[in-house]
């Protein structure tokens, strides 16, 4: 099975979030409103940093970008409590050394995405899990494994490392 197989594969890519040996995680949770976009794209470049990808290069770039994007469909989208109570969202990177790097989202809403509808060519949204599709070399959503009422949904989106040149190794 070569790298991309690997990397395409779907269970393959729901274990790189697990834990196991292998894959670093980085996880923060998030407040489900308005503004929380730049902390979640400055979590990225952070954790990105700490990794060893430089800021500017185009792997970097590819994946603040999703953050960014998968972040602002959960404010926009996934909201299930009025806006006077808190809601949280979780927002998870993982590095798996030699293979790929992993951005979940994980909301309340139980709503899934709507995948493969076109927005006008006048529209002014729409469009994100079209670039989140462009830019990342695979992504899933799936309902979360919590009990209870409320479960919601994860969405995942995968890139391949291409090179780990220069990161550091693990000991």
């Amino acid at each position: 099975m070569d790298a991309m197989t690997t990397v395409m594969n779907r269970q393959y890519l729901e274990g790189l979030l697990a834990f196991g040996d292998g894959t670093e995680r980085a996880t923060i949770q998030i407040e489900c409103e308005a503004g929380v976009v730049g902390i979640a794209r400055r979590f990225a470049r952070e954790q990105l940093a700490v990794w060893g990808f430089a800021e500017g290069s185009g792997l970097n770039d590819r994946v603040v970008f999703t953050v960014s994007e998968l972040v602002t469909n959960a404010v926009l989208h996934a909201r299930t409590r009025p806006p006077s109570e808190s809601e949280l969202i979780d927002l998870t990177l993982a590095f798996d050394l030699d293979q790929a790097i992993a951005v979940l989202v994980a909301d309340n809403s139980h709503k899934m995405p709507l995948i493969g509808v076109q927005p006008s060519a006048e529209a002014t949204d729409g469009r994100g899990l079209l670039l989140v599709d462009a830019l990342a070399d695979g992504w899933t959503v799936a309902p979360r494994q919590n009990p209870g009422p409320g479960q919601g949904k994860k969405v995942c989106a995968f890139f391949r490392c291409l090179t780990t040149a220069g990161l550091p190794q693990s000991a």
